[in-house]
């Protein structure tokens, strides 16, 4: 592989999504549609096991997932898997103090309401590309 290749393979960033709402994970694709190889999953233990065998850039999750929820699923990835370090965007349809106080504590990188995805994915991504590089 020459040079030029490797470079375009470190630009491409590889992303789990997990959201219950197949409309929601279909506008991630469609926010993130350059540069991205994604995950998605609508169930939370699909999304954990997920996580413990493939290595991923950004998590994305709703924090209402059915069988394991959000906050489950991320306090699982930070204390046994591959992506225990691994930023994580959560997505929710109200963010209020008890939403703020998990995320907090399982070290999110960011909270955005459901309504909020097209406008601020872009922002998040963009700032945490900035911060990786």
């Amino acid at each position: 592989m020459n040079s030029y290749g490797a470079t375009i393979l470190a630009l491409v960033m590889k992303v789990l999504v997990v959201h219950k709402q197949k409309e929601i994970i279909e506008q991630v694709r469609s926010v993130l549609s350059n540069g991205f190889i994604i995950h998605s999953s609508d169930s939370g233990l699909d999304g954990l096991l997920i996580s413990r065998i493939q290595m991923f850039d950004l998590i994305i999750c709703c924090t209402d997932l059915p069988v394991i929820t959000g906050y489950e699923m991320i306090r699982s990835i930070r204390t046994n898997s591959m992506n225990r370090n691994t930023p994580v965007l959560f997505l929710s349809d109200l963010v209020d103090e008890k939403v703020e106080y998990l995320a907090n504590a399982l070290h999110v990188e960011a909270l955005l309401q459901n309504a909020e995805l097209l406008e601020g994915l872009p922002l998040f991504v963009q700032q945490h590309a900035v911060h990786q590089n």
